[in-house]
């Protein structure tokens, strides 16, 4: 008997899972729009950290969507699509990421000044941990001013990436208060 009554018990539709597939497939088109800027002349291959711009919203007021194999994948495709050191930029993510998670409460305490700075300090830790890996496998240092470029301009989209990333997440507030 007891086999027929969760038989027909409710399924649970809660599940994080869908949401964690569609954060998943936005990250992989910012870094697909990452290598697309790359192409372009201006920015000769120093195209802005989009995705970790991305990364670094959504770790902070949406954890639970982004597991660290999000972050991984997210980063070995970009790795893979800009010839970079496989997995160099997966594990500065990864490595990242698993910071962000220890002061999750601190940035979501923050106002927007800490966490422009949060960013920039993430963003320089990225780019020094790649240049690093770089540095030691070839055993040559690259030039610096294209990766001092990337991380500027970074840095300058952050404002506006993060607004438009938090403007959707209340237009979607709204629209789900409202059904």
């Amino acid at each position: 008997m007891k086999d027929q009554q969760s038989y027909f018990e409710k399924a649970d539709f809660q599940s994080d899972l869908p949401k964690q597939f569609l954060i998943l497939f936005v990250g992989i088109v910012l870094v697909l729009f990452e290598v697309g800027l790359a192409q372009w002349p201006f920015f000769y291959g120093a195209s802005p950290f989009l995705s970790l711009i991305f990364m670094y919203f959504i770790l902070i007021y949406h954890d639970e969507l982004m597991p660290i194999i999000t972050v991984f994948i997210m980063g070995l495709v970009a790795d893979l699509l800009m010839s970079d050191i496989l997995g160099g930029r997966a594990t500065a993510m990864m490595l990242l990421s698993y910071a962000m998670r220890m002061g999750i409460l601190r940035l979501q305490q923050s106002e927007f000044m800490d966490l422009w700075l949060g960013f920039a300090v993430s963003c320089a830790a990225v780019t020094l941990f790649q240049l690093i890996v770089f540095s030691v496998i070839n055993l040559a240092v690259p030039a610096i001013s294209p990766l001092l470029f990337q991380v500027g301009f970074t840095l300058i989209l952050f404002p506006i990436g993060f607004f438009m990333m938090f403007s959707v997440q209340r237009l979607l507030q709204t629209l789900q208060v409202t059904r």
